[in-house]
């Protein structure tokens, strides 16, 4: 009997501090983590939300914003992406008008793809509908023999788009994040439980890898925990990059257990559409 050959994908989750604003340095930081990663074998390299603008810009928002195709900054990063892919966070200047809360995909050179995100939270202290246009779609990205779907931050917390990705083909699920943490007694951050919660439950019942990439340190008062982490089809996080610290958590994914895992449990090609009803 002919076995087939191991579907398996090398990721890399650069978990770091950006400085709030400072496009030059963050750009220059990002192109040292693409080299460690490169240099450790990795095929998707993910950076956490806004990863080269920092995330509280407020009215910094437009001082940084960049149109991908034209930004040297992006042309920079492209090159040295040409035997990976590297999906990196920042503000884009969307070309019909406005800001977006983006995150640009680079591969083989070029911009491979860009997820404008689509759910903008404004409670509490976000105020992210005040500086950024929403996004309007979703697509899969083509990634090292497989297919991943892009999600930022809060649109986690909306588990129809996750769903619809996984229904689309996503084997993997990368969630790119910069949401703040809360400090209390237990080793690990308060927030922590409740992303995990959602990456495990997400992983569960879309069947598929889900990767969470966070950042850390502190910014105009917030605090960010890191807490990158992977999840296998069904549940398990199977690799945590340490708190507080930068690190790059590489893990490689067997592709072959999410086929493993829809053909035993088939939610998503038992899912019923178009059912009547609220």
């Amino acid at each position: 009997m002919v076995t087939a050959a191991p579907r398996t994908v090398r990721v890399g989750l650069a978990q770091l501090d950006s400085r709030l604003g400072d496009l030059a340095a963050n750009l220059e930081r990002h192109l040292a983590w693409i080299a460690r990663a490169r240099e450790a074998g990795v095929d998707l390299l993910l950076f956490p939300e806004l990863s080269l603008t920092g995330y509280r810009l407020h009215h910094l928002a437009a001082q940084v914003a960049l149109r991908p195709a034209e930004a040297p900054e992006i042309a920079r990063l492209a090159a040295a992406c040409k035997d990976l892919t590297a999906v990196v966070g920042l503000v884009e200047e969307h070309p019909h008008g406005g800001l977006c809360n983006s995150a640009v995909a680079l591969a083989g050179g070029r911009i491979a793809g860009i997820h404008r995100k689509l759910q903008l939270p404004t409670y509490g202290l976000f105020q992210e509908a005040r500086c950024f246009r929403a996004g309007d779609r979703l697509d899969l990205l083509p990634v090292a023999g497989t297919t991943a779907g892009l999600l930022i931050c809060e649109e986690l917390w909306h588990p129809g788009l996750a769903r619809r990705l996984a229904r689309g083909g996503a084997d993997l699920i990368a969630v790119l994040s910069a949401g703040p943490g809360r400090l209390g007694a237990a080793p690990e951050p308060a927030s922590q439980g409740d992303w995990e919660l959602l990456t495990r439950a997400t992983a569960l019942v879309d069947t598929c890898w889900v990767l969470f990439c966070g950042r850390v340190g502190w910014e105009e008062g917030s605090f960010y925990p890191g807490g990158s982490h992977v999840v296998r089809p069904g549940g398990e996080i199977v690799s945590r990059a340490p708190w507080l610290e930068e690190h790059l958590l590489v893990a490689d994914l067997d592709l072959g257990e999410v086929t493993r895992l829809r053909t035993r449990l088939p939610l998503l090609a038992d899912e019923r559409q178009g059912i009547e009803g609220p």
